[in-house]
């Protein structure tokens, strides 16, 4: 988490929790670019330990209104 503040002060950590099923734990964080998530995820996995994967998300009234504006 040290490495992740110090090399990614733009990423903002909302929350992690620990999880049933294929995988233990989840973190979520808000990243400003693919970029920067790329950067977490490489640093979580340079310790060893994790098999990191990134799903970029968008916020559902942002969706909404991306849906709405292309054209019919």
């Amino acid at each position: 988490m040290k490495a992740i503040c110090a090399q990614c002060p733009k990423v903002k950590w909302l929350s992690s929790y620990a999880v049933l099923g294929p995988y233990d734990y989840v973190d979520v964080f808000e990243a400003p670019d693919n970029e920067n998530a790329a950067k977490v995820s490489t640093l979580t996995r340079t310790d060893g330990r994790s098999h990191p994967e990134v799903w970029a998300a968008t916020e559902w009234a942002k969706f909404k209104a991306m849906v709405h504006a292309m054209p019919a």
